[in-house]
């Protein structure tokens, strides 16, 4: 045989069966295909607040499978970017849906796909075109969801005032159609969210009816043989703080997510990062279908008996224990207590800023907080740890009153002089209120004690921020006096020594003071004065700005 003609037989039989590898399915799955899949979103539902609320039916299907809380919301971290996310396995880039009452005919970013009116592709039309003869289920009570999808894809749609109403609906319609794919949504947590509050008795009942109701739901597919053989998904859009969300903080981007079924791991939390966006993809990974190519989620793998992925997570749930006392400045001496959702629970404890394990000492009684101290708790179950809760409680010396040289710039007065004294920390952000913003003028301010006060450590809060023409003091330099007369030296730090610990954002730098007695300590930090060469703004004013001056 010819070698040159050989060698030509080989590759062109190669490129065959390479075409026929590349034409194969990309997320067709040896998974045993799912029966039914009932995906139920709970909008609202933190990770604090399902820890806290007692919630025992969702407790059950973590038991039976699976839970994440290292699944993130996309950004804004609002209702309808993430709800589209999950049911359509792409982020706002992708779908586009950057806002609540997003439409067809109403939005700013066009989708990378779309159908003939303008959807981007769903669980739902991946079900219709790959499945045409399965039947699906959707079950509402915000009617702008609605607005995400083509409903022509789906059997059911049902709008609802109440989630009482949502499973009045969606219930008998399920065990009577058997529909291969179903999705309830549930609005009231974070209806109450913003009325009361997240983390409020409120939000807590409001979980807690939602579970109630979820039970009951349980307690019909039980009763009909459809629970053992289901796949139930739960999820939820974004956590919350104070009164709303959209923000950035990581009790609204960190969310649970929760699934059990047919060949699912039990009772283990999930260890791999994830997104709102790999729920579409999971979805039809379990049905066998092939994913679009405009999707950008993953199905989670390591929910998989059979994924090696799975091996990752070997900790079950434990719930988290909470502290009556947040971190924070007290000038009172506290005693803290911590609460956990599950008796079963056995709570363990450190003070000395190490971790606690299964050695370290029960918690049975409350705390009581002398001094600086920092409490690590953490729940336990047999060898399963939960995630750990923390109590900064620093014990400070009571300002009684703060006197300012200079004025701080109009714009940034916070509270006034006592901003300083006041026991509240600024953010990494210039504008949130809560800092005295200096324009090319010192810090200079006497505090007050009410009597003679044995000072032993000092610590002020600055930001560093120099694109915003925000920069950290030269020096810094500390007096005392008995009198409010004479003054001495209680301790100094150089621009040297700034430099050596100072980041961008926020910063707290420390004084180390001469031990000694006062009634009032001067404190002088030095403005950079104008913004150094090399800067955008150089020459021009520099900003300094200050948060609290912390005596201990």
């Amino acid at each position: 045989m010819n070698k040159h003609k050989w060698t030509i037989g080989i590759n062109v039989a190669f490129l065959l069966g390479l075409n026929l590898i590349l034409l194969l399915p990309a997320c067709k799955t040896d998974v045993k295909k799912a029966k039914r899949i009932i995906l139920i979103g709970i909008d609202g539902m933190g990770i604090s607040g399902f820890q806290k609320a007692n919630t025992p039916n969702l407790d059950i299907l973590v038991r039976e499978g699976a839970l994440s809380f290292k699944t993130r919301g996309v950004m804004p971290t609002v209702s309808a970017p993430n709800w589209g996310s999950h049911i359509l396995g792409a982020g706002p880039e992708q779908h586009g849906i950057t806002y609540n009452g997003w439409t067809t005919d109403n939005h700013t970013v066009e989708p990378t796909d779309s159908d003939e009116e303008g959807y981007f592709p769903s669980v739902f039309s991946v079900i219709r075109e790959e499945m045409p003869e399965a039947k699906t289920g959707f079950f509402y009570d915000w009617g702008a969801l609605a607005d995400l999808v083509n409903l022509k894809n789906i059997d059911e749609a049902e709008f609802s005032k109440s989630f009482e109403e949502t499973f009045e609906k969606a219930t008998p319609w399920i065990l009577e159609n058997d529909p291969v794919f179903s999705f309830i949504y549930i609005g009231h947590p974070d209806e109450v969210g913003h009325s009361h509050q997240w983390g409020s008795g409120q939000y807590l009942k409001a979980l807690e009816d939602v579970d109630l109701a979820i039970g009951k739901f349980f307690d019909e597919l039980r009763n009909n043989g459809m629970y053992e053989d289901s796949h139930i998904i739960v999820v939820t859009d974004h956590g919350g703080v104070g009164y709303g969300h959209g923000g950035l903080s990581m009790e609204e981007i960190e969310i649970p997510w929760i699934i059990r079924g047919p060949g699912i791991v039990k009772n283990r939390m999930l260890e791999m990062p994830g997104d709102v966006t790999n729920t579409a993809s999971t979805i039809v990974y379990l049905l066998g279908l092939e994913q679009p190519y405009a999707w950008t989620g993953r199905p989670a793998l390591d929910a998989f008996k059979s994924s090696s992925y799975s091996k990752k997570s070997i900790n079950a749930y434990v719930p988290q224990p909470f502290s009556s006392v947040k971190s924070g400045l007290y000038s009172e001496s506290l005693a803290v207590s911590f609460e956990v959702s599950d008796p079963d629970v056995k709570v363990r404890f450190t003070t000395n800023g190490e971790e606690p394990d299964i050695n370290s000492p029960e918690y049975k009684s409350p705390i009581l907080l002398l001094k600086s101290t920092r409490v690590k708790t953490a729940g336990f179950i047999d060898q399963f740890k939960s995630r750990t809760t923390e109590v900064d409680f620093v014990k400070i010396v009571p300002i009684g009153k703060v006197k300012l040289k200079n004025a701080p710039a109009e714009k940034y007065l916070a509270k006034g002089d006592y901003t300083l004294a006041d026991k509240e920390k600024g953010s990494a952000k210039f504008d949130d209120g809560k800092w005295l913003g200096f324009r090319e003028d010192d810090l200079d301010a006497t505090l007050t004690f009410a009597n003679l006060k044995d000072v032993q450590k000092l610590s002020i809060g600055f930001l560093n921020n120099p694109g915003s023409w925000i920069f950290h003091p030269l020096s810094i330099k500390v007096t005392a006096s008995v009198d409010g007369k004479k003054y001495v030296d209680m301790g100094e730090l150089t621009t040297d020594d700034i430099l050596q610990t100072i980041v961008n954002g926020r910063n707290q730098l420390s004084v180390k003071l001469k031990p000694g007695k006062a009634r009032y300590l001067r404190i002088v930090a030095e403005n950079t004065g104008v913004c150094p060469a090399g800067h955008s703004g150089a020459g021009e004013p520099a900003w300094l700005f200050v948060d609290e001056i912390i005596i201990e």
